[in-house]
């Protein structure tokens, strides 16, 4: 079956709907359109889909982030392969596009964070070469208004 990366596309919805929970998180079909449409008006940033026999299986998303104290780095925000098609190769190879579209905008690292009790997944990225980098705290703050479109 072969495989096909390419850019998410608004009638993908319904699918990253079904894909994901796999991930831990949930949305309407209605929340992906919108968040997508924000996505593509920011610069530096690009979502795609690994897709076979016409189903989508995989999501990625990464987005650079430059600064004025370093160089930057690009992030990948989102990595998930369907439950059902782990083990494949499918992580990797979204991975290795994610990789490939951050140094060919002149990156130089490429980061990703994980839930610190996702201990597979940390085993995963080691595999594919990524080194834990450091530790940190997440700190939020919301609205005023208490608006939660933005998480």
């Amino acid at each position: 079956m072969p495989l096909t990366l390419r850019l998410l596309q608004s009638y993908d919805a319904d699918a990253l709907v079904a894909l994901l929970p796999d991930l831990g998180y949930e949305a309407s079909a209605g929340q992906v359109l919108h968040r997508l449409a924000a996505l593509r008006e920011w610069p530096d940033q690009e979502a795609f889909v690994a897709e076979i026999d016409g189903h989508v299986v995989g999501l990625c998303h990464v987005q650079g982030v430059r600064m004025l104290i370093s160089e930057g780095y690009a992030e990948i925000q989102v990595l998930v392969v369907s439950a059902a098609r782990q083990g494949e190769g499918l992580g990797r190879q979204l991975v290795a596009h994610a990789c490939e579209w951050a140094f060919a905008r002149g990156y130089e690292r490429v980061r990703l964070r994980s839930n610190v009790t996702r201990e597979a997944a940390h085993a995963f990225y080691e595999h594919l070469g990524f080194e834990k980098a450091k530790a940190s705290h997440a700190f939020e703050l919301r609205r005023p208004d208490g608006d939660q479109r933005a998480g």
